[in-house]
């Protein structure tokens, strides 16, 4: 008997490659405002695998690209708190613990409501950002080191201190909105209302500076609006939601190739899968958005994309218990001198993990053989806890690789968010850059579908409250965040 090889056939309104956070916030955003049938599909056995569960859970509100040449950066944060308040607070009412708070009569700031359970969580994140007589400095020796720290700290002060501070009144017309570019290059006050002195993060500072030898130096701390974020929470409140709103999600499922119309205009006509168990599946839709990071580039020649990506390794290295208590980044114009320190709480049922993360801003290109070396981040933790501290926890180490959006005008890690679209194709192209950005990427994709589908629009409940089977269900297709997959090991 001959035998016969069946291929399903399944058609939607919309199929989502991806089931990172680009991927899900997308889907979800537009299952919210829209009656569209809509599929996500994942090469991984569950959702937020890669990049999106391996990322230390830094919610970026600016403060890292406060001191950049280019202001760009920081105001696609700022812009990003915006939308997240827009978007996101009202509706996600119980979990989305971000929004405005009346800091003095009728000014209104962002501010993270305190709440264990939330998206975010209220230790927020201490710029350490050193002066003249920091070991880097003094080790240089070079006068343009000393008037270069000064001008990135002036930066810093200045953009904060509009975006945040005493400076701009966030509700208007009762409305969230952010300052714009002009407003936040146009400050020139260094006056920060910011500026912050905690014992612990000054002890730190000490250790530091004793480690190479010399007295104490001085520092500028900056209290900021970022803050750890629980990345497994989003994830899972999202696809939560999106179930609710009759997304469907398939994982394990592998495309084959991309059907591209042979003649005319670019378009793709069909997937070919392979789905866990090995059937085969031809999959159709009036709109495929490709939200894919690791694996991006075997897409870009058939849909004739021209984009600058680049893939790129950085390394975490998790310490259980936690070192301390507090969130602190040491700014400088050296490199060498990066440091992050990330302190997460997760509740996983009935059992409690705190532990900390630490990351300098090293990394290698994807296509070295060379792995991202570790080294320089444990000579810094060394500094600022000491070795017999440092090595009396259980350490673990791990690599992540992040794909990023590589600006035309000159050849630098931008971190920001690229969609590619053509009026005459039907497909959509995203990364997200950062984490941090799935409200902007989520809602400017979805002005982009707008663009390319005739549909109806439809106002959302005004808040989501998802039952316990939808809930059971999104914790089931969610990976927990990586270190936590390490501990449960």
């Amino acid at each position: 008997m001959t035998q016969i090889e069946a291929s399903q056939i399944e058609y939607v309104d919309v199929i989502v490659v991806g089931g990172g956070i680009a991927g899900l916030a997308i889907a979800e955003f537009l299952a919210r405002h829209s009656s569209l049938s809509i599929k996500v599909l994942e090469k991984a056995p569950q959702l937020g695998t890669l990049a999106s569960g391996k990322l230390e859970g830094w919610y970026h509100t600016g403060g890292l690209y406060s001191g950049q040449d280019d202001a760009q950066t920081f105001i696609n944060c700022v812009n990003g708190v915006e939308d997240l308040i827009n978007l996101y607070t009202s509706y996600f009412s119980e979990q989305c613990n971000i929004t405005l708070t009346e800091k003095q009569p009728d000014f209104f700031t962002p501010s993270i409501i305190p709440n264990f359970q939330g998206w975010f969580n209220d230790n927020p994140v201490y710029l350490i950002h050193p002066q003249t007589d920091a070991p880097e400095i003094r080790s240089s020796r070079l006068k343009s080191d000393a008037v270069q720290i000064n001008i990135q700290r002036n930066r810093v002060l200045g953009r904060l201190e509009v975006a945040y501070g005493k400076q701009h009144n966030w509700l208007t017309d009762s409305q969230c909105i952010a300052p714009t570019y002009a407003q936040v290059e146009h400050h020139e006050g260094l006056d920060c209302s910011l500026k912050y002195t905690t014992e612990a993060i000054v002890n730190l500072c000490r250790n530091f500076d004793t480690s190479y030898g010399l007295e104490p130096s001085h520092y500028e701390l900056i209290k900021t609006l970022d803050c750890s974020m629980n990345t497994s929470l989003i994830l899972r409140d999202l696809v939560a939601s999106a179930l609710s709103n009759g997304v469907t999600f398939e994982t394990g499922i592998t495309i084959d190739k991309l059907l591209m119309e042979r003649y005319g205009k670019i378009r793709l006509k069909s997937l070919l899968c392979q789905t866990q168990t090995g059937l085969s599946k031809r999959l159709k839709a009036q709109l495929f958005i490709f939200a894919v990071g690791e694996g991006f580039e075997p897409f870009l020649s058939d849909l004739q994309v021209r984009a600058r990506l680049k893939r790129s390794r950085s390394a975490m290295v998790v310490a259980s218990p936690a070192l301390v208590d507090s969130n602190f980044v040491r700014m400088s114009t050296k490199n060498r001198f990066h440091f992050n320190h990330f302190i997460q709480h997760q509740k996983i049922e009935e059992e409690q993990y705190i532990y900390s993360l630490l990351a300098d801003s090293g990394y290698a290109n994807d296509d070295s053989n060379d792995g991202v070396d570790i080294e320089p981040i444990l000579e810094s933790a060394e500094r600022y806890f000491g070795k017999d501290k440092l090595y009396s926890r259980q350490l673990y180490s791990y690599e992540c690789v992040k794909t990023e959006f590589i600006s035309e005008e000159e050849q630098k890690r931008r971190y920001s968010y690229w969609i590619e679209s053509n009026p005459d194709s039907n497909f959509l192209c995203v990364l997200p850059g950062k984490f941090s950005f799935f409200p902007t990427v989520a809602f400017q994709a979805y002005q982009r579908i707008k663009t390319l589908l005739q549909f109806q629009e439809t106002s959302p409940k005004s808040s989501f409250n998802p039952n316990f089977e939808v809930q059971k269900e999104a914790n089931k297709l969610v990976a927990e965040s990586y270190p936590i997959q390490i501990f449960r090991a």
